[in-house]
């Protein structure tokens, strides 16, 4: 028999039906691919419990936990996983990754790197190998590995992307700035590809919620039931240091972060309808339907972190739903993290994102999606005043303190010196700002685009068409 017949045999049953092991995979990954992770998790248990710890079984229950915040068990399944296949990259990678997360680097460096060797054709393991160092040398052999990964991969392999990525960020610091242009321009060209977004949708949405929630319906009061609970949700845009903000809060002994959860989103989305749809249908909503769906989401943080009088929520696209959320659990509060435009939309295009972005792969849509976030956001803070705090980064680098005093208190908590030393804080981190996070406060991020001043003139023209001034916020 041949070798392609017994790779057939091996992933087929008879008659070449797909075989159950096929089955088990595909139905997980459908549930994940939907959002439905504790069912995902419990189909893969049981697939387990049939077939063992097959390599790709475990990565997908590693995922789902991940993707449920619970990242102490996906370490105990990336090692069991590991200990079940000591010689699988992707294996490697996976409990490199959770590592990454929870902070400790120093492992998950050692587990990249491992991962690479296992593969050296693994651009993800060298992707997230990069993403752990700062370089400072041109000569040095990961970049060689980079561009000699580059060369053997063919045209239009998504596997480029991740590559392309994290070279333009390493020929970046050691001030080779023309040449990394040239990757994060290659990169986000072929990402923007295998993205299907169209800007429109998310002007009709902003346009749609400013009609809905005016003045008139933020003077309504909270719904009877409303939940009691004060959650602290950080939204905005990527990369404008809300991650920062997060970590701030967190750090607070009485405050816990959860990262990115989409409970509030999973919340709206039991609302019935398209998303433009929802919008009208959850501003109409009274009684106990909008009380329930409030608590539907604080019951969800709440599993997340029970012991915590305030739970920090950073999934960025809450800002979409203050107006619903200020009647259903009147106590929440929105911190809304303001970068400047050119800063902002540069350390979007140079970031590979692990979540879903769509908009992050092309000046134009990265301007338009901007501008809208600013202006819904200034809506808010006009109609709704108690309800959000505007915070520039650019503040947090200049007084650390005094902006982190201003969140504390926005936050309902006494202050503690514990803020200011959030890079000493012990949680986990799943965005890509998981290791800036684990360091002091550093000014070198402010005006971090302007060696590319030339390169970046087609964002600066996108921003301008906006609407947004340069050199500021939309709003200022």
């Amino acid at each position: 028999m041949s070798k392609k017949n017994v790779r057939r045999t091996n992933s087929l049953g008879k008659s070449g039906a797909p075989s159950k092991l096929e089955d088990d995979l595909r139905a997980a990954h459908e549930k994940l691919q939907v959002g439905h992770t504790a069912k995902a998790e419990e189909l893969l248990r049981k697939a387990i419990s049939v077939h063992g710890r097959e390599p790709r079984l475990m990565a997908n229950l590693v995922a789902a936990l991940q993707r449920m915040g619970r990242l102490e068990d996906a370490e105990r399944a990336a090692r069991a996983s590991k200990a079940a296949n000591p010689d699988h990259p992707a294996t490697a990678n996976n409990l490199a990754t959770v590592l990454k997360f929870q902070g400790n680097l120093e492992e998950a460096a050692s587990e990249f790197r491992r991962a690479v060797s296992l593969d050296p054709n693994s651009s993800e393991a060298l992707r997230n190998l990069m993403g752990l160092k700062t370089y400072d040398d041109p000569g040095d052999p990961d970049l060689a590995a980079a561009e000699a990964l580059l060369d053997r991969l063919p045209p239009g392999d998504q596997a480029r992307i991740g590559i392309y990525f994290a070279l333009g960020r390493a020929l970046d610091e050691v001030n080779e700035h023309e040449r990394a242009f040239t990757c994060f321009e290659r990169g986000n060209r072929l990402r923007r590809s295998l993205m299907r977004y169209h800007p429109g949708e998310l002007q009709q949405l902003v346009e749609e919620s400013i009609r809905l929630y005016d003045a008139e319906h933020a003077a309504l009061p909270a719904v009877e039931g409303a939940s009691s609970d004060r959650p602290v949700l950080v939204c905005g845009m990527p990369r404008s240091g809300s991650t920062l903000v997060e970590q701030i809060l967190a750090s607070h002994p009485k405050a816990e972060g959860v990262g990115e959860v989409p409970a509030l989103a999973q919340a709206v989305g039991q609302v019935q309808g398209t998303p433009m749809e929802r919008v009208a249908a959850a501003a109409g909503l009274e009684g106990g339907a909008l009380a329930d769906l409030g608590k539907r989401y604080v019951t969800e943080l709440r599993r997340l972190a029970p012991d915590a009088e305030v739970v920090v929520d950073k999934f960025l696209t809450n800002f979409l739903h203050v107006g619903l959320l200020r009647r259903a659990v009147p106590g929440a509060r929105f911190i809304h993290v303001r970068r400047t435009p050119m800063d902002n939309g540069f350390g979007i295009y140079r970031t590979l994102f692990t979540s879903t972005i769509p908009y992050a792969y092309d000046v134009k849509e990265i301007a338009n999606a901007y501008a809208l976030t600013h202006r819904l956001c200034n809506h808010w803070e006009a109609v709704m005043p108690e309800s959000i705090l505007q915070i520039d980064y650019e503040d947090l680098v200049r007084d650390l303190e005094g902006s982190a005093r201003r969140i504390v208190e926005f936050a309902e908590l006494a202050w503690d010196d514990a803020c200011l030393s959030f890079h000493e804080t012990e949680r986990a981190v799943q965005t890509a700002s998981a290791t800036q996070v684990r360091q002091p406060i550093y000014g070198t991020s402010v005006d971090r685009w302007k060696p590319y001043e030339a390169q970046l003139k087609p964002l600066a023209r996108a921003f301008e068409a906006n609407g947004v001034p340069l050199g500021q916020g939309a709003d200022r």
